[in-house]
């Protein structure tokens, strides 16, 4: 496993190149230097060093792009932010951007946290309609229908087009229709 180079012996390695001109003879002269038997670095890596110090004009890391990785402390104000959200709510819910707002980070990344780190699914509520004590029979004998017909004709179930329909308008309203099921009949074509 290589070892990494602090800031006083990329300098050094840097000094002793330009003087010398040579990779291979700049990381005798440190080992001579520092009476080391062998290291710090392989010849690529000081020629890499000597191409980055020529480009910047500095023997330090590049700030990485992109957005810093978040700390377990984030990860753990997220958590309970949503957890606080939860026990507010009468539907034992929280939402991404209620967190993010809260704790004035990204949405996405609060989204991102909820999702990989923390093992957390959106998912949005549905409108369902109030069921009746008349209504569980009614269910059981059309999943009984559905079954005999599935044993009777087993490719039945593929005929069936699922369909849910709703309008959406301008003014924000939406008219939610209820579901739609088609049976093709194959036998008819």
């Amino acid at each position: 496993m290589p070892s990494v180079l602090s800031k006083e012996q990329k300098v050094n390695l840097i000094r002793c190149f330009h003087e010398t001109g040579s990779v291979a003879a700049s990381l005798r002269k440190f080992r001579t230097e520092n009476d080391l038997r062998s290291g710090p670095c392989s010849e690529r890596t000081l020629q890499r060093l000597v191409e980055k110090f020529k480009a910047t004009g500095s023997v330090q890391d590049l700030k990485p792009k992109g957005r810093p990785p978040l700390s377990e402390i984030d990860v753990a104000e997220i958590l309970n932010t949503s957890n606080e959200l939860a026990a507010e709510s009468t539907l034992n819910i929280s939402s991404a951007r209620e967190v993010a707002r809260r704790l004035d980070k990204p949405v996405s990344t609060v989204r991102n946290v909820m999702r990989k780190t923390l093992g957390l699914r959106p998912y949005h509520l549905k409108v369902v309609h109030e069921l009746h004590p008349r209504d569980y029979q009614v269910r059981v004998d059309f999943a009984l229908k559905c079954l005999a017909q599935i044993d009777f004709d087993p490719g039945w179930i593929s005929r069936i087009l699922w369909s849910d329909e709703a309008h959406f308008y301008l003014h924000g309203g939406v008219n939610k229709r209820s579901l739609l099921i088609f049976v093709c009949d194959a036998r008819r074509t």
